[in-house]
Formats: C-alpha cells, sequence, structure tokens
C-alpha cells in the first residue's frame, strides 16, 4: 500500500539516485552528472576552464558554499576529482516530485472565509481560531518558500506575496527534458501545485486562513512539474538568506547515503561504482550553517516513509528495496536530509487526536516538533477493502486530509509531512512578529518551549518537544 499511497497522494519531494545520460556538450555514453565540493567556501577562478580542458562542462555553481555541478565522461570526471581544492565528489542525486491526482474542493463562496468549518488542522493549531486575536503576522517578517513556486495570482495567496520571488530552475529544466522552462529567473509561477499548498497553510487569507494570515511570503522555485539537482535547492537557500527571510520552508526530503552506491545493469548484469554520496551531504551542512549566520532558521519535512530515521539499517534496507528495481545497490549509511543536517527544525506529521501520521518518519533525537499533516488511515481501510469510491462519496477525506490552495487559483486537500511543515515555518515567523528578529538558535529556542503542547518519554520520537501550539506560542 505504501508506493500506491505515494503515487496517489503523497506530495512530499522524494529523492531519487537514478543515473542519467543527457546531450549537453559533455557529451559520450557514459556522461553523467556529478556534485564536486571544494575545500573552502568558494570556487576557483579557473575552475570552468580546467572543467572544459577535460572535456566535462559547469552546469550549475553556488559559489558562496563552494559547490558546483558538473557534467563529464567517467574518465573525465576522475580527472576533476583531482583538481587542486576539491575536497569530495560524487554522482549528483536528483529530487522528484511523484506522479499525483488530487482531491478538488470546488464547492466556495470567496467572499469570505467559507473553507473554515473544513480546517480542521488550522483549528487546532490556532486552538480554533483563538490565535487570531493575539497575532496574524505582519509583512515586516519573510517566509521563504523552497518549493515548485506559487500561484502568484491566487485570492487567497496575493495579499501577502512579497516582491522578489525568483525561480531556480534552468532552461531546459531536469536533465533537457522540459522544454517550457526557459531559466527566466522571474518564473516563479507553480506548475504543480505543491508550492501553492504550503503557501496557503502557512499565510492563506481569503476562502481558506493559513495559521499566519498576515505574514509576508516569498517564493524560490526549484521544481517544474519533473525533477530538481542538489545544486538548484542549495542555490535558492542561500538566495532565500541573502534576501534576509526569517524563516525558510522546505517540505522537501530524502536520503543520502554516506558509502557507496553500485548500479547494475540491467541487461549486462555489470556492476558499476558510482562513488559515493558524501559531496551533496556536506554540501546541505554547508548550506545550513551558511543561511543560519544570515540569521534564516531552516524548517524542514521529516518524511513520509514511516521509517525510525535514527535507525540506519531500517533506512538503508528501505533505499535498497525502493530502487532495486532502477538496478541501485547502497553500501553504508543512509541519513534523511536536510532533516538529519544540524541547525535545521525536523517536523513529523499528525493526524486528528495528535497521533503519529501513518506515514510519517520519527525518530529520537531526529524529530524537533511535530504538526498536524493529515493522516491515511481510513484511506488505508478503504482502499484495502475495496470501498474507495465510497471513501470519496462520502467525503471522509475530509477528516483525515489537509485542505489548501491550489496552482490553478482553486483549493485540493492533501496530508504529508509537507503539510506539517508550513505550520511550523508560520509559527515561527509569527514569534519574530511578537518578539522581533533574533537568531535562529534563540528563535528555535522560542519555538520549542513556548509554541507547543510538549510531550514526555518515548512521544518524543514521535513528536520531538511537542504538538505545534501558535496560541500558546503568542500568548
Amino acid at each position: 500500500m505504501k508506493k500506491f499511497f505515494a503515487v496517489v497522494f503523497s506530495f512530499v519531494l522524494v529523492f531519487s539516485f537514478l543515473p542519467f545520460v543527457n546531450g549537453a556538450k559533455a557529451s559520450g555514453p557514459d556522461a553523467r552528472s556529478y556534485s564536486v565540493l571544494f575545500n573552502k567556501n568558494s570556487i576557483p577562478a579557473n575552475f570552468e576552464q580546467q572543467v572544459k580542458s577535460l572535456g566535462g562542462e559547469v552546469l550549475y555553481s553556488v559559489p558562496e558554499i563552494g559547490f558546483a555541478q558538473v557534467k563529464a565522461s567517467k574518465s573525465s570526471f576522475s580527472k576533476i576529482k583531482g583538481i587542486s581544492g576539491v575536497s569530495s565528489a560524487n554522482p549528483s542525486v536528483r529530487w522528484s516530485l511523484p506522479k499525483s491526482e488530487r482531491i478538488k474542493e470546488s464547492a466556495v463562496n470567496p467572499a469570505k472565509a467559507a473553507l473554515w468549518d473544513m480546517q480542521w488542522d488550522i483549528k487546532r493549531i490556532t486552538n480554533n481560531g483563538e490565535s487570531y486575536k493575539l497575532g496574524t503576522g505582519s509583512h515586516n517578517v519573510v517566509v521563504g518558500i523552497i518549493d515548485t513556486g506559487i500561484d502568484r495570482d491566487h485570492p487567497d495567496l496575493v495579499k501577502n506575496l512579497l516582491p522578489g520571488s525568483k525561480n531556480f530552475v534552468p532552461a531546459g529544466g531536469f536533465d533537457g527534458e522540459e522544454p517550457s522552462e526557459n531559466g527566466d529567473p522571474k518564473a516563479f509561477d507553480d506548475k504543480h501545485g505543491h508550492g501553492s499548498h504550503v503557501a496557503g497553510s502557512i499565510a492563506g487569507n481569503g476562502a481558506m486562513l493559513g495559521v499566519a494570515p498576515n505574514t509576508g511570503i516569498r517564493a524560490y522555485r526549484v521544481f517544474g512539474t519533473s525533477s530538481a539537482e542538489t545544486s538548484w535547492i542549495i542555490a535558492a537557500m542561500v538566495a532565500a538568506a541573502n534576501d534576509g527571510v526569517d524563516v525558510i520552508s522546505m517540505s522537501l526530503g530524502g536520503f543520502d547515503v554516506m558509502g557507496q552506491i553500485f548500479y547494475i545493469d540491467p541487461v549486462t548484469g555489470k556492476k558499476e561504482n558510482l562513488g559515493n554520496d558524501v559531496a551533496d551531504f556536506k554540501a546541505y551542512k554547508r548550506a545550513v550553517d551558511y543561511v543560519t549566520k544570515k540569521g534564516s532558521l531552516v524548517v524542514v519535512a521529516a518524511g513520509n516513509e514511516s521509517l525510525n530515521a535514527t535507525n540506519k539499517k531500517e533506512v538503508m534496507d528501505y533505499m535498497n528495496e525502493e530502487y532495486a528495481g532502477d538496478g541501485l545497490y547502497f553500501v553504508g549509511a543512509g541519513f534523511e536530509v536536510p532533516g538529519t543536517t544540524p541547525g535545521v527544525v525536523t517536523v513529523s506529521a499528525t493526524g486528528q487526536n495528535d497521533v503519529l501520521a501513518n506515514y510519517s518518519n520519527y525518530g529520537p533525537g531526529f524529530i524537533d516538533i511535530a504538526a498536524v499533516g493529515g493522516d491515511a488511515r481510513l484511506y488505508d481501510q478503504y482502499f484495502a477493502e475495496g470501498r474507495f469510491a465510497e471513501y470519496l462519496s462520502k467525503r471522509l477525506f475530509e477528516q483525515e486530509f489537509n485542505l489548501s490552495a491550489s496552482d490553478d487559483g482553486g483549493w485540493y486537500w492533501s496530508i504529508g509531512t509537507s503539510m506539517a511543515t508550513p505550520k511550523v515555518s508560520a509559527v515561527a515567523a509569527l514569534l519574530v512578529d511578537k518578539y522581533g528578529k533574533m537568531s535562529p538558535a534563540k528563535l528555535q529556542d522560542l519555538l520549542y518551549k513556548k509554541a507547543v503542547d510538549p510531550v514526555k518519554g518515548k512521544d518524543k520520537s514521535y513528536f520531538g518537544n511537542g504538538h505545534l501550539n501558535s496560541y500558546k506560542a503568542l500568548k
């Protein structure tokens, strides 16, 4: 069932390690993209020329943290790794959006907050709207949303969308497979719906209400309709911090391996060592360090694989099972990224009655805070019993899914740690608005002490410091 759920309703941004070949300048039967991390937080001025002389091509770079993505043949890459100043390098990994369907909501009177009675998730966090009497945020505080972009004309979002949103998807999109992508930095329109849904949970103000309905938001688009590269996501993090956003909301996550990645050719059976994933893993650490020093708090999703993310064997077993059909095999230790990166706020998801969602990842020391992201227990039951049409006709999804904005001016229901994360980002923004600009470390401390219904003992492995509560945060 887990795989079906991931295809149909999960909007978490899923990691994929698929090797690929494209027709860029660095051509050849084994041309691939690789991540390169330098010893210093800078890139040598002659790096691009050096790569070119070795038969490769620099595709993307983030000089602020000394990270680059190159394309080269295997033989060229072995020489690129030897360039002076290179700390580590590995095959690039891509972040993918799964195919998905939506449960759409269309019967709405936009003249008022007509959807409020359906927003059980926002009611839980705001104490049935009581927190709005204490604070709704302001445009003095900005949440940067690194995601699929935003519907810039959505009536529930337009009031809080501030100037400065950006697109990081280059011309051609992922692997040159998205011809509609023109690389325009101003092309931040949402082509998927995920980013708009996230934005609505933060600062929706119209037919639906977000947790902080007067807070400023800005979109940093790193996804089109297909996949994204690590370099695009990290570049967006750096840009958001340079823009001075107070909170960076990242409803995405996946896995890095500290070890080796192997590809087994399904035709020949030949086993190829693709190297390790250390460069990407370290790059996220540097990116978080960079944005934290700039004053931005990073809030991330724990992931939707139902895993104890602190159990390395469980994580590795999951990865090897999940990607076996792609001919991939991993050896080493697997880490959920960026959830395990020091300095971030990692969010698990709950359903009604503060129960851990049946898809949410968890783990002691991994989860920092829990928020409502919806559940799928009824969904699972009705699907397993062959009564899914009944589930839809009775609108049982209203009891466990979360409603928010879409990319077409409307609304849809969804669930995931992706839906929990923006609510934590919104409360962090409310704390900044109430108490003033502060360091990310102090903001985390306030979030964990003032903005939760605390938990104890084993519950900490599921809910971290507790269940998000914006009313308590503002009291």
